[in-house]
């Protein structure tokens, strides 16, 4: 009878702990449930605040500090390896447009023949500044200024620094006007030459198309590429280059390179020109026409859309690919030269005295 008491005993007890057992199981499924929720919580509430710091320039989670190393580690002392074409060794040394462009290895093949081949070359010297001469000939004006530096987004501000020096210590002082641009920027030279022809040299000027995130005065976007006088060039190769406090850090490098220019009263030009229609077109081209841009970002309001954002005074486009570069040059310097041959051009000013265009008041077809 005590066996099997005992039995029972240990039977019930056996039991109780299985119970145990399943109850416990159940807490942990939920407890891998409770804390799957909170890590996503978590998650998108980050992502949130992410956008929302990125739509308004607010840093409202600062979740990585500022790396500053870049002012010791990406200096002067890098220019001392640069490798230099033949072609850009006999760019012109001094004239009225020197035009620079951004771009890496990664390009190289793709985007680097296509501005060279268009734009860069109407410039009065056309330069590239790379990481590397991979798949690069003498015939292509490029700088390797940015081998000693990684292929980072967070990096552009110490690239452009860093070209700015170069340019006006290692290429030339003697020109009259900088222009900036990445590899898939379009630049119309003779609208910019018009245009920089109206304004001084002598005093420093900053110009493009003006973004008001994080600061009152504004910046210039840097894709759709923005001018600098010579001025502007001395001063910032003379006295902000080396300053940390006037020309501190920032992954935005547009907007670090305004700062820079800001401290010391060199601030964004509104390049609109009289009708207000921009100069300047930093999204891609069907994002102006349809205004579809951030508004939050616009130091100038959207007033001009459509078939009027491509007007007489236009000078620049950015995000085009490659074929789209050669497409925009094309119509520009092989089609529309036919259309505005002087013969036909007298022939249709001779039909009609009653009817006039926009077009009658730009200036001839540019000359290839």
């Amino acid at each position: 009878m005590i066996c099997v008491h005992t039995q029972k005993k240990w039977r019930e007890r056996l039991k109780k702990n299985i119970r145990n057992l399943r109850s416990v199981g159940f807490c942990a499924d939920e407890y891998r449930f409770s804390f799957i929720i909170v890590f996503a919580i978590f998650f998108f509430g980050a992502y949130f605040l992410y956008q929302v710091q990125y739509k308004t320039g607010i840093d409202i989670i600062p979740l990585f500090p500022i790396d500053d190393s870049g002012f010791d580690k990406y200096n002067e002392h890098l220019l001392g390896s640069v490798k230099v074409s033949e072609s850009a060794k006999n760019q012109p040394k001094s004239g009225s447009l020197l035009c620079w462009a951004m771009t890496t290895s990664v390009y190289h093949k793709t985007r680097v023949p296509a501005i060279t081949e268009t734009w860069l070359r109407r410039c009065d010297a056309g330069h590239l500044f790379t990481n590397s001469d991979r798949f690069l000939n003498a015939s292509t004006p490029y700088h390797t200024v940015f081998d000693g530096l990684p292929e980072s987004y967070y990096k552009l501000f110490w690239k452009t620094r860093l070209a700015l020096l170069y340019i006006y210590k290692h290429v030339s002082k003697d020109f009259d006007w900088y222009f900036k641009g990445d590899d898939d920027t379009y630049l119309i030279v003779e609208n910019l030459q018009r245009y920089l022809a109206t304004l001084d040299p002598n005093k420093p000027y900053f110009i493009g198309y003006r973004l008001s995130r994080r600061t009152e005065t504004g910046y210039n976007a840097g894709g759709s590429g923005y001018v600098m006088s010579r001025e502007a060039m001395r001063i910032f190769a003379e006295k902000l280059f080396n300053d940390k406090e006037k020309c501190p850090y920032h992954e935005w490098e547009d907007y670090a390179i305004a700062q820079c220019l800001a401290s010391v009263g060199i601030v964004p030009l509104d390049s609109r020109d009289e009708k207000g229609r921009q100069r300047f077109l930093p999204w891609r081209p069907e994002q102006h026409f349809y205004a579809d841009l951030t508004r939050s970002f616009q130091m100038d309001p959207i007033q001009i859309w459509g078939p009027a954002i491509y007007h007489e005074n236009l000078i620049s486009m950015h995000h085009l690919y490659p074929d789209e570069i050669r497409l925009i040059d094309g119509l520009l310097y092989s089609i529309a030269r036919g259309i505005w041959r002087q013969g036909d051009l007298e022939d249709i000013r001779n039909e009609t005295t009653t009817v006039s265009t926009s077009m009658d008041d730009t200036l001839p077809p540019p000359t290839i």
